[in-house]
């Protein structure tokens, strides 16, 4: 790498010298196109007469129509390459009334940091970049940009990143802010950067710049890489930060590389993985791959793995990991402390001590504090605390996420039917699993099959076969809507208004039970709601929608009254109570029903409700109709 590059300012550095040198300006009202040139005006004029510097603004939109360098939170970063030596200058504009940039989460751009990249600097603008990109991410005001007055408030929020980029941010999270980011920024901003090193066959500088970034933000790049690229990729990173880069990937792209990779390169990967990942990752892959790839591994993980695999599918066995420090209870606090030593390297956490007795059974647990602060020649039964929250080794990984809800704890203890210490469950993971669930949730109540893997990389005609059988099945559940309609054609030959006030009824029955099923089926997944709660439940949906049904009563008679009469608008308002009433009961009954017949309520929301709530309002609102109006 060049001298220029290692010895180059550090990112925040080249932000506070453009507040110095007043290259922090208001920008008029003007469009993106508009904004650039004036920023890339400002640059030419710093690089004189570099004769580089007419092609700034040309450089420029060439990389934006690549891709925009949005960061997020209103700020855009976008930058122009030079082809000669020299140093990364930037200029700073903000917009009061925000710019139109193209960008998808529909927030106006209110800060352009422009930056000139000559080709000796390449590397410093991508450190640059995701340095800043941390410093925004975790600026806690980063969402109030559009509230900023003036340019001193501009500087004032410039200096707030400088100090997160230089470390010297305030207080505890400012100590770890440089540890967490929104990892979508080098997917999403460097990717062109990343594609024109691996193009240029800048392998070197690509590795020196991976090394230097969070494992999550690697994980998230190669995802978003194309297959012929993501092994190469990754054969760039450390040994120690490919590890941990491995057991972040998705399992499709975890797939390809392992499909890719020599023998001995995927037997030192699948060794790294603690026991609950090589689980998950074997979980996945074909019967066929799982025994090639079982047969890599020693025989203590194979036991582990097959052992794992042997506990029922979406239970509490396969999420746990054998990588957790335990002590007997016997020991003195000095030997449980040097054994903490010896093991607690291979550990997931060592926060807390799990004890033990001769038969391994669980019998309490230490915090590290406590051991710490102890006398050393105390024995750990003294200290221990007794009651302890413990998962069982058969649970269903739903209910161990609202435990980990409830105690709020990092890490907890997995037993078997006699209480023996089989392993422990750890926070990431449960948080995996409540992403997982929560999408399968949301999936079934669009009455769509759940996806394993992304919407963008699941086959089309998997997405067509996800999809297709509800639909065609609501096709056949809305004959009856039909045949409701068939049977009232006399009525509605003779009372042609009848039909203007169909579709407001239906699908104001059709939103009721939709939101009811919402809000029951959302009590059920958090666990404040269960089977023994279907009376006070009911008593108050029936409260609450008789309520909701007199509301909506009111607004359709006058609309009614003034549409097609005085009669039409009594039938309308007394189906309109009776329509919301029973719809919203039904949409409350539904997930208790399948919840008994342990069927997931979730399939009970959205589409089926809807098509159920059609069918029973057309054949109450034309019931009605018929009685008062006796035809």
């Amino acid at each position: 790498m060049p001298t220029s590059v290692q010895t180059a300012a550090p990112a925040s550095s080249l932000i506070q010298r453009a507040i110095e040198e007043g290259r922090v300006i208001e920008l008029p009202l003007c469009n993106k196109e508009e904004a650039l040139r004036i920023l890339a005006e400002t640059l030419e004029h710093i690089r004189g007469d570099d004769p580089s510097s007419t092609q700034i603004i040309d450089s420029i939109l060439h990389y934006e129509a690549q891709s925009t360098a949005y960061l997020g939170y209103g700020i855009a970063c976008p930058h122009a390459r030079g082809g000669t030596e020299g140093e990364m200058i930037c200029t700073i504009g903000w917009s009061p009334d925000g710019i139109e940039y193209g960008n998808t989460d529909g927030w106006p751009v209110h800060l352009l940091i422009m930056y000139y990249v000559p080709y000796s600097a390449r590397n410093q603008y991508l450190t640059e970049l995701s340095s800043l990109a941390r410093a925004i991410a975790n600026d806690e005001d980063h969402h109030e940009l559009v509230n900023l007055e003036d340019l001193d408030e501009v500087k004032e929020r410039l200096d707030t990143w400088i100090a997160a980029m230089e470390g010297r941010a305030e207080g505890e999270e400012g100590r770890k802010s440089t540890s967490r980011v929104a990892s979508s920024v080098l997917s999403q901003v460097l990717i062109p950067d990343i594609l024109e090193m691996l193009e240029d066959r800048r392998l070197r500088d690509l590795r020196i710049f991976l090394s230097a970034q969070p494992a999550p933000e690697i994980a998230e790049l190669i995802t978003a890489l194309d297959a012929s690229d993501q092994l190469l990729v990754f054969r760039l990173l450390p040994r120690s930060l490919a590890d941990e880069v491995f057991s972040l990937i998705d399992y499709p792209s975890q797939t390809l590389l392992l499909k890719n990779m020599a023998q001995d390169e995927t037997r030192q990967i699948l060794a790294a993985l603690s026991s609950d990942d090589q689980t998950a990752l074997f979980e996945e892959l074909p019967a066929n791959v799982t025994q090639r790839l079982l047969a890599l591994l020693s025989d203590a993980d194979r036991k582990q793995v097959l052992s794992q695999l042997s506990y029922p599918k979406d239970s509490v066995g396969r999420l746990m990991t054998s990588c957790y420090v335990s002590a007997h209870e016997n020991w003195t606090i000095a030997k449980t402390m040097e054994h903490i030593r010896t093991a607690g390297s291979d550990s997931e956490t060592v926060m807390t001590i799990y004890i033990i007795d001769d038969d391994g059974v669980l019998v309490g647990e230490l915090r590290l504090r406590q051991l710490i602060l102890a006398d050393p020649a105390l024995r750990v039964s003294v200290l221990m605390g007794k009651n302890y929250v413990a998962l069982h080794s058969i649970q269903d990984r739903e209910e161990a996420v609202l435990i980990f809800k409830k105690y709020d704890m990092h890490a907890l203890p997995v037993v078997d039917s006699e209480g023996v210490l089989l392993g422990i469950v750890t926070n990431d993971d449960i948080l995996d699993v409540a992403e997982e669930e929560a999408t399968e949730d949301f999936h079934k109540a669009g009455a769509i099959r759940p996806l394993s893997v992304g919407y963008l990389r699941t086959p089309l005609y998997m997405l067509y076969r996800s999809r297709v059988p509800w639909l065609i099945a609501l096709v056949f559940v809305n004959i009856f809507s039909g045949a409701g309609i068939a049977h009232f054609e006399e009525l509605i030959s003779v009372y042609m208004a009848l039909v203007f006030f169909l579709p407001l009824l239906i699908d104001s029955g059709g939103n009721a039970g939709a939101q009811s099923a919402t809000l029951v089926i959302r009590s059920m997944a958090v666990g404040e709601l269960s089977l023994k709660d279907f009376a006070r439940v009911f008593w108050r949906e029936a409260l609450v929608s008789s309520a909701l049904g007199l509301s909506m009563a009111v607004a359709v008679f006058a609309v009614a009254w003034w549409r097609s009469g005085w009669l039409i608008a009594v039938v309308a308002s007394l189906a309109m109570i009776s329509i919301v009433m029973l719809s919203s009961m039904l949409g409350m009954i539904l997930p208790f029903v399948l919840r008994r017949f342990k069927v997931d309520p979730a399939v009970a929301s959205g589409p089926l409700v809807t098509s159920l709530a059609d069918i029973l309002g057309v054949v109450i609102y034309l019931s009605i109709a018929s009685l008062i109006l006796s035809v």
